[in-house]
C-alpha cells in the first residue's frame, strides 16, 4: 500500500480532497441551519428543528455522493491521461504495479471526499437532538466553527505556518458566510 501510495502521491491528494471536502460538508450543513433558522426558527421553532435535521442529513448524504462519484471520475480522467503520457514518452505499454496503483489512488481518493463532507455534516446536527433550536442552532455555530479551526490548524501545521494564523483564516470563512446568511435571512 505505501509503495502504490508514494507511485501515485495519493497521501497528498488524499488529505487535499479531505480538507475540501470537510470544509464544504462543514459551511453547507451551517448554511442549512442558518437557513432554517432564520426563516422558521422564531415562528416554527419544531418546524424549524425538523428542516434543520432532514434538510441536513440529507444535503450530508447528496454531498457525500457528490464527492463520491465527482473524486472518484476526476481521478480517472487524471490518472489515465498521467498514464497515457507515460507510456507515449516511453513508447510501449506500462503495466503491472503503476496501474494498480492507479487504481488504488482512483478508489481512496474517492472515498475520502466522500466521507470527509458526510462526517462534517453531521457534527453541527448532534446538537439539535439534544437541545432547544436556540441552544442548538449556537452550539452548531461553535461546533462548525471549532471544527473549521481544527482543519486550518491541522494545514497550517503542515506547513509549519501558525496554527492560530491559519485555523483562524478558516474560522473567518466561516463567520463571514455565517453573516452572510443571516443577512440574506433577515430581508423580506
Amino acid at each position: 500500500m505505501r509503495s502504490m501510495f508514494k507511485i501515485t502521491k495519493s497521501g497528498a491528494i488524499a488529505r487535499r480532497y479531505f480538507v475540501i471536502g470537510a470544509f464544504d460538508g462543514a459551511l453547507t450543513i451551517l448554511g442549512v441551519i442558518l437557513g432554517a433558522y432564520v426563516i422558521e426558527g422564531h415562528a416554527h421553532p419544531e418546524l424549524a428543528k425538523t428542516l434543520i435535521l432532514g434538510a441536513g442529513f440529507a444535503a450530508g448524504v447528496a454531498l457525500a455522493v457528490s464527492s463520491t462519484v465527482g473524486a472518484y471520475e476526476a481521478e480517472r480522467v487524471e490518472h489515465l491521461l498521467s498514464h497515457q503520457q507515460l507510456e507515449k514518452a516511453m513508447l510501449r505499454p506500462v503495466e503491472g504495479t503503476r496501474v494498480e496503483a492507479m487504481k488504488v489512488s482512483i478508489s481512496v481518493s474517492a472515498i475520502v471526499h466522500g466521507v470527509a463532507p458526510l462526517l462534517a455534516a453531521f457534527v453541527p446536527l448532534v446538537p439539535f437532538f439534544f437541545m432547544s433550536l436556540d441552544t442548538a442552532v449556537m452550539m452548531a455555530i461553535i461546533v462548525t466553527l471549532a471544527f473549521l479551526f481544527g482543519l486550518g490548524a491541522y494545514l497550517g501545521s503542515l506547513i509549519k505556518e501558525m496554527i492560530v494564523y491559519t485555523g483562524l483564516r478558516f474560522v473567518i470563512a466561516g463567520l463571514g458566510t455565517s453573516i452572510v446568511l443571516i443577512l440574506i435571512g433577515g430581508t423580506p
